[in-house]
This record gives C-alpha cells, structure tokens and sequence, in this order.
C-alpha cells in the first residue's frame, strides 16, 4: 500500500530488526508497522506526464497548464491521489512540507526526500525539512524509473514516517 521510499522506509525497518536480531514476526510487524504510519506526498513540475500516463485527463491538463497549477499528490492505500492543486511549485512545496508537519505532529520522524532529475532542488529541499522537523533519519533519493515516468522531470516529494 506504499511505493518508493516509503516502501523504502519499510525495508530499511526490516532490515534494523534483523540486525537486532528480532524474530521473522518482530521484523515483518516493523515493516508493517512503517508501511501503516508512512505519508508520501510529491508535487509533479508539469502535468504532461500524468496525461501521458492515463493519469488525468486531455481536459484536465490543458486548464491545469493554462492556470500554471501543480498538483499536490498522494500515496492513498496503494494509489496515486491528488490532494491539492496549488498555483506555483514553490506555494506547492510549501504545502507539501504543512502536511508533512501537520503529519509529523512534533514528533521525531525519518525522512526521504524524493526527486525526478533535480538534484539541487532536492537538496534544497532536504535543508529545509532539516530545519523544521526533528529528523531521526533524512536521506535525498531519485525517484524510481516507473514512478518517474508517470511523475515526469522535476517531481519532488517527501516520504516521511513517524517514529
């Protein structure tokens, strides 16, 4: 019911608990356990790509590209699913990292900062989820090829876990 690094953040539990030496029972529970709790949000640079891939429709991309919107997308029990549509990427970021904080709740958390072809747009990124949550782990990573070609260049996204 996740994909990229929030199926990611699952592993990387699992792998945690083995390195314990929990039981097979302990380590899939803390796989299952981050798989439940995870949020990946992302913001898409054009809409191109998800008209490309059957996401939206003919319709949908041309008022979307007319009005210079950027959808605020989800992972929602296994589907992609919009949440938002926001005007700018920057005001769409920043609504992404709000969700993320509201998600969070103060608590400490793992993140992953998800990316299509920007680099330094993810690092960016990175530096400011540094500076507003208490981040047990934060990690920049490219987005699967799959993902990213549904998603297109220039995707940004966070996949973050509460401890």
């Amino acid at each position: 019911r996740t994909t990229t690094m929030g199926l990611g953040q699952a592993v990387l539990a699992s792998a945690k608990a083995a390195a314990a030496g929990k039981s097979i029972d302990e380590i899939e529970k803390a796989s299952r356990d981050v798989c439940e709790k995870v949020k990946v949000l992302f913001v898409v640079d054009t809409l191109e790509y998800l008209h490309k891939g059957g996401r939206i429709g003919g319709a949908s991309r041309f008022l979307g590209t007319a009005r210079g919107l950027k959808p605020l997308l989800h992972i929602n029990d296994g589907r992609v699913d919009g949440l938002e549509k926001v005007r700018t990427k920057r005001k769409a970021i920043e609504r992404m990292l709000e969700l993320a904080g509201e998600y969070s709740n103060g608590q400490s958390v793992n993140v992953s900062v998800l990316h299509a072809a920007v680099p330094e747009e993810a690092e960016a990124l990175k530096a400011t989820v540094r500076e507003r949550f208490d981040c047990k782990d934060l990690v920049v990573t490219d987005l699967s090829p799959a993902i990213a070609t549904h998603a297109g260049p220039g995707t940004l996204g966070l996949a973050i876990c509460t401890e």
